[in-house]
Formats: C-alpha cells, structure tokens, sequence
C-alpha cells in the first residue's frame, strides 16, 4: 500500500499579479500529523483549497492519495474531511440538519446515516445542542459542531484550517484532546494555523510558510537535546567571562549537552524538573565558573517560528 497521503509537487496559485502560493513542494504520509504554521495571509487557506480541489493551480500539482483533486476530485477526496476557515452555514438549519446532509453528500445510506451522525459526535457534541439553530450555538459548540461534519463517514484525511479560531482557552483545550485522540487513532491531520500551542499539542512535524513560501519542514520537537528517559528542559547561562567546553568538563554526563551561543553564554540541555535545575546551577557555581545569570529561553518553536517567519506586520 502507498504511504503518501498529501503532496504538492511545485505548487503555485497567482491572483492577477500576486502570487498567494510561490513553488511549494512537501509530502504527507499516512498516519502523520503536520502542522502548516504561518502567519495570516501567508497562504495557508489556498493550500488546503488547491488539496481539496475547490481551486485549481496556477502551476504544479496536489495529489490526494495519489489523485490530483483538481482534476479528478469526487475521487480524491473520497477518504478526506475538510474544514475551512469561515464555511458558510445557513444560520436556521439545525446541526442535526448539517450533519445529515453532510452524510447524504458522502454517500452515507439513509439506513446508516443516524449511526454515522451518532458516531461523529460521539464526545464532540451534545445530542441537545443538535436540535438548535447553528446560528444560536456559541462558537465552541458551533466549531465543534463543524468539526463532526467533517468526521462523518470516517474519512482517513483530514484538512483542518483553524480549527480552534475564536474558542475560549477551555474551549481550545477540548479540541486539542479531541484532535489528540484522533491522531491516535491513526488519522492523517494537516493542521493550518497560526497558533503555536495547537501545534505543539496535536503535531509531530511542522510545515513554516511566509508570502506563500515554504521556509522550513522539521519536528515540531528538535532533537538539539536528549530526549530518551525524560523530558527535556533548556536553560540559557550567562557567564561574566569567557567560558569553554573544557570548564564544563566536570558537569559531563550522557543526558547534558552544552551549546554555545557566544564566548559568555550557553544553552544547557538536560532531562529532569526543577531539582536537576537547581543541582545544574550549583554544580557550575562549585565548578568555579563566573555564573551571573540563569534564564529559560522562549520556546524553541516560538524561536524557530520568529527566526523563520518573522513578526506579522500590523495592517
């Protein structure tokens, strides 16, 4: 079996003169979890449209399990759920109405569609909340709501873009666990959005995109530090002079690793909580070593993503 699930060999899509996609290339597996990480505008909606045939591109291709969805696209999109940003919704069906036709446009048989709908929600959506208007739900349950229409009929894909848009922080949390649980269930997820903490809680791989040009494709965890036997933790040393590997020599051991960001300062990766921490701290004060400041950087996603992107300028 095939173990491509979404690909885009060279992709562009230009509007008059702008280009919203410049030569974007990656590939999906199945079973993988990727986020598509960039700021507003920087192209990500367009992807997922030209992934689910609702465009066609300028230039290059998309292929769905292999099948390019523009031009053969009930085929391709067979096994795909896909949840845009804003999709229109008439405010007066109820969600019980959106999800039965959602399962009638999949091809779910009447005798089956009540099951199919029962087991999209399940732990998504109360059966109460089905019977009101989708214009008087809030947005958690609206969203949560959309999100069952795209699991009806058990699709292997799923194209999310923003999916926690305009949640509360409760909110956002109960939708990480339930994305969460379908990642592990094997689903394939391509996630777009701009949110960090989505990425760093559903996905294992990141995608950075800046004025639709892919920038970077890596794990959303580094391996720069160990990660087997515990969880890593970093913090940055700083040192009134001039420090060098040989006077860290007594601090050497397998699951600590130094790397210098200049002459006085260092980032210091290691397994452990707060008492690894603090013995770390005391062991460079007994080493002899001119400590003068202890601090834990921003989390490297958050680093790699301002290094990457850069900051989204105010419009």
């Amino acid at each position: 079996m095939a173990t491509e699930a979404l690909a885009a060999d060279h992709l562009s899509k230009w509007y008059g003169s702008r280009p919203a996609l410049a030569d974007v290339s990656f590939r999906i597996d199945r079973g993988e979890s990727v986020a598509y990480l960039g700021p507003n505008g920087a192209g990500k909606t367009t992807t997922l449209k030209l992934l689910s045939g609702l465009t066609r591109p300028t230039s290059g291709f998309a292929r769905v399990l292999g099948i390019d969805p523009s031009g053969e696209r009930d085929r391709a999109l067979v096994g795909v759920g896909t949840l845009l940003e804003t999709p229109g919704v008439p405010p007066f069906l109820t969600g019980a109405d959106l999800l039965s036709y959602c399962a009638r446009v999949r091809g779910v048989p009447v005798r089956e569609r009540p099951d199919a709908v029962r087991r999209a929600t399940d732990g998504l959506v109360a059966a109460e909340s089905l019977r009101h208007p989708f214009g008087s739900l809030s947005t958690g349950v609206a969203r949560r709501t959309l999100l069952a229409s795209v699991l009806i009929g058990d699709p292997e894909i799923l194209l999310l873009d923003e999916p926690t848009m305009g949640l509360d922080p409760a909110a956002r949390s109960d939708l990480r666990k339930i994305l969460r649980d379908l990642v592990r269930r094997g689903k394939t997820i391509l996630l777009s959005t701009h949110l960090l903490e989505d990425v760093q809680e559903v996905c294992d791989r990141v995608l950075f995109l800046r004025d639709g040009v892919l920038v970077g494709d890596e794990p959303v965890q580094p391996t720069a530090g160990p990660t087997a036997g515990g969880s890593v933790r970093t913090v940055r040393l700083r040192f009134a002079t001039p420090v060098t590997p040989e006077s860290f020599a007594s601090l050497a051991r397998p699951s600590l690793r130094v790397v210098w960001e200049d002459p006085r300062q260092v980032l210091v990766f290691f397994l452990g909580g707060d008492p690894e921490q603090a013995e770390l701290v005391a062991q460079t004060v007994r080493a002899g070593l001119t400590l003068i400041g202890v601090a834990v950087p921003e989390p490297d996603l958050a680093r790699r993503y301002l290094e990457k992107v850069g900051r989204e300028e105010a419009t």
